[in-house]
């Protein structure tokens, strides 16, 4: 899995935790370009005037049944900051849909695109927060991919929204019966507990 990911040469691939514990014990040596702990974290990628600010969401607290209130504020306050340097802000999350859609419904300022994951449904895509954020979820079992373009970078005042084929595409590509499932990361897969 990880030569896998390392063909895909990813500038940054977010492993949070418990995911970095379950590859250790299959035998799989953390990637220089893996990130993701237990605070929540802030990475800049591209270069001149192309830049994105990348937020990394920290695990939920063990048991915690909502978003701590101080952890939206981390999030908010790190949207804040970036929004002056970089042309789109993307937070990456392992909450699950309930979690992500109470961090939606604060206050904000929110993240320009919302790439969450965890327990709950998958989103082709949605636009969320009055417009400010598009907002995807990953399937179940890894049966499908999602393809997020980015048409016109989000405009820096008060009145912009996203707009599906305007300014974003959302797109869900079905991995059918034509694409061979590989037994050896099936096998890993079912014993990470993924559903």
């Amino acid at each position: 899995m990880a030569k896998a990911f390392d063909q895909l040469r990813h500038d940054l691939l977010f492993v949070t935790p418990y995911e970095r514990g379950l590859l250790a014990r299959a035998g799989v040596q953390p990637r220089p370009s893996w990130r993701g702990g237990e605070k929540l974290e802030q990475h800049i990628l591209g270069e001149n005037g192309a830049k994105i600010g990348v937020l990394l969401l920290p695990p939920l607290p063990k048991g915690a049944r909502n978003v701590p209130e101080n952890l939206i504020h981390q999030v908010e306050n790190a949207v804040h900051r970036l929004r002056g340097t970089v042309k789109l802000v993307v937070a990456m999350s392992p909450w699950g849909y309930a979690p992500e859609q109470e961090l939606l419904k604060a206050a904000g300022p929110h993240p320009d695109i919302l790439l969450g994951s965890g327990p709950g449904i998958g989103l082709v895509g949605t636009i969320a927060a009055g417009g400010k954020t598009a907002w995807v979820r990953s399937f179940a079992q890894g049966k499908s991919v999602l393809r997020l373009e980015v048409l016109a970078w989000p405009e820096e005042n008060s009145t912009f929204k996203w707009t599906e084929e305007k300014n974003i595409r959302m797109t869900l590509f079905g991995l059918t019966d034509q694409y061979q499932e590989s037994p050896q990361l099936l096998t890993l897969m079912q014993h990470m507990g993924t559903d």
